[in-house]
């Protein structure tokens, strides 16, 4: 019999938001949202600067202007929100599809399933948790360094008596 402990005994399995069901993620899920993400620097380097590789993308930052300024940050505009909204439709487990063409969802939909999401994956604890830990991993690292007593400290002794 595994143990649970009682935070997540607690915790809804799933919450509804505007008729669709925002459910528990396992971890494999985050991982898929995660590969969502990867594209998204390519993505937008090709979108960016088209019909370009990456030694042309370099000579045009080297010459960057005004113009080629603004026009990148358009087109970086236009492709963002298609990796956000893919992201967030892996995260709550809704089909992209329906995120995009479904009016009552929308953008504060999207930002109310997020905030399920957020509570029904307790993903507070979690950061906490994180923090915690790495705060922790630091600490430990930082205590570690114990004097320096070995073959170094004898021969500088050694060095400095000669």
């Amino acid at each position: 019999m595994s143990t649970k402990n009682t935070a997540s005994l607690s915790l809804p399995k799933s919450k509804t938001v505007r008729g669709y069901e925002i459910k528990r993620l396992p971890l494999g899920g985050y991982l898929q949202a995660v590969e969502a993400l990867q594209a998204l620097p390519g993505d937008l380097l090709t979108v960016c600067f088209p019909g370009k590789d990456l030694g042309g993308i370099l000579g045009e930052l080297k010459e960057l202007d005004a113009a080629t300024l603004q026009a990148m940050i358009g087109n970086a505009l236009l492709a963002a929100p298609t990796h956000v909204v893919a992201f967030i439709a892996k995260l709550v487990g809704i089909d992209e599809q329906i995120m995009l063409d479904d009016p009552g969802i929308g953008l504060d939909g999207a930002v109310e399933m997020l905030n399920a999401w957020v509570e029904v994956n307790n993903i507070e604890d979690f950061i906490d948790a994180a923090r915690k830990l790495f705060g922790s991993i630091r600490a430990a690292a930082g205590s570690s360094q114990k004097p320096n007593t070995g073959f170094s400290a004898w021969f500088r002794k050694r060095s400095v008596s000669a």
